[in-house]
């Protein structure tokens, strides 16, 4: 069985925590870290954004960091945060630790076993992507006629201040 890597809570300022580490030990950049109360149970999960040198890192918390003291128990889960994938996962709201936040239960695949891929990965390469010639129809005329979006591919949605990109986007 591998050995448990436990840190302690150094510093919290808002939602970033810097963690002391034994300097051999020290959590890769981008692995998620579980913060433990006393009692034994996850408060919350951090993810790792640098190491600052002394053995410690600074990490990102996903939530609140209310109630996180220093002194608390960290614990290295050796991986990067993980997100359902495929079909089990189409159509449901998830929030970024991966766990469903649309009332609709929990995630389920038929074979039992749920796909999980980490959330830092790097896009697919061009050649990776495949070519469709189809439309994707946004319902708003000037778009569709004069800078249409092709499906399955990647669209840069350029505009100044203040002129509406994040409204076409909850538009579509």
């Amino acid at each position: 069985m591998a050995e448990t890597n436990i840190g302690k809570v150094v510093q919290v300022i808002g939602p970033v925590l810097d963690v002391a580490f034994d300097p051999e030990h020290l959590p890769d950049i981008y692995n998620a870290l579980s913060v433990e109360s006393s009692e034994g149970n996850v408060r919350l999960i951090v993810e790792v954004q640098q190491h600052i040198g002394r053995g410690m890192v600074r990490a990102v918390s996903m939530t609140s960091t209310d109630g996180v003291t220093r002194g608390m128990d960290v614990v290295d889960t050796g991986s990067a945060i993980t997100v359902p994938v495929g079909p089990p996962a189409l159509g449901r709201i998830l929030n970024v630790l991966g766990e469903p936040v649309d009332e609709q239960g929990p995630i389920v695949a038929e074979d039992g076993e749920v796909e999980r891929w980490p959330i830092h990965r790097s896009p697919p390469a061009f050649h990776e992507l495949e070519p469709k010639t189809e439309v994707f129809e946004t319902g708003i005329k000037v778009i569709d006629l004069l800078a249409p979006y092709v499906k399955g591919g990647k669209t840069g949605l350029f505009g100044g201040a203040g002129v509406g990109k994040t409204v076409i986007i909850m538009e579509l």
